[in-house]
């Protein structure tokens, strides 16, 4: 019965929450967006939907950039929104995105959402930082090491939406990705917070 309530209240979540958002990203090349998709441990482990998977990969690399912004401002507030980071994200996703045949607006709607809900993780462990100096970051993470994942995400995201087109603008969208939403949910690995990005991340993926 709670297995049933969660999905269909994940369900009406990403059927609602649609679609006027902002972008945040790696320039990717439009030739890798065309190559095979790669196999991503993490994503599979994460989730029974492999695009579910990703999105939460993705949603993931939040932690560590909030946390080298957070040090890095020392004691100022960290500034969360790069506008010419983003466009210029949006802007080649899009164009990788032209490349596999999908529609360019489909394609921000997508991205958009997942640079939103990134912005929800970076905003709320700001906000409990804030209140909790010492569950706060001490050191920088090496963000060197986050592009690359971000890189790749991205790229498999794109080629998600290219191979499952016609189920991800098909009215049960909603419903489809809600189930792996829900696994998400009851895996235990994910805090509220996290989870809440990720219904936003998942509410922009539906056209």
């Amino acid at each position: 019965m709670r297995r049933s309530v969660v999905m269909v209240a994940a369900a009406a979540a990403i059927g609602v929450m649609a679609v006027e958002v902002v972008p945040m990203t790696i320039d990717p090349v439009v030739a890798a967006a065309q190559s095979p998709s790669e196999k991503s441990p993490a994503s599979d482990a994460a989730s029974p939907d492999p695009l579910i998977g990703l999105l939460l990969e993705r949603l993931n690399t939040a932690d560590a950039v909030i946390a080298a912004k957070w040090v890095s401002a020392r004691g100022q507030y960290p500034v969360i929104d790069d506008p010419a980071r983003e466009q210029v994200v949006y802007d080649s996703m899009s164009r990788a995105g032209t490349a596999l045949g999908l529609p360019e607006s489909w394609v921000r709607q997508v991205f958009a959402g997942q640079i939103e809900a990134n912005k929800m993780v970076q905003r709320g462990l700001l906000a409990r930082w804030r209140l909790d100096p010492g569950s706060a970051p001490r050191t920088s993470p090496d963000l060197t090491a986050v592009r690359p994942i971000i890189d790749r995400v991205n790229l498999q995201i794109l080629r998600q939406l290219a191979q499952r087109r016609t189920e991800l603008r098909a009215p049960d969208c909603a419903i489809r990705l809600s189930t792996g939403v829900f696994g998400v949910f009851g895996s235990g690995r994910s805090d509220a917070l996290h989870e809440t990005a990720l219904v936003r991340a998942a509410a922009s993926v539906c056209g």
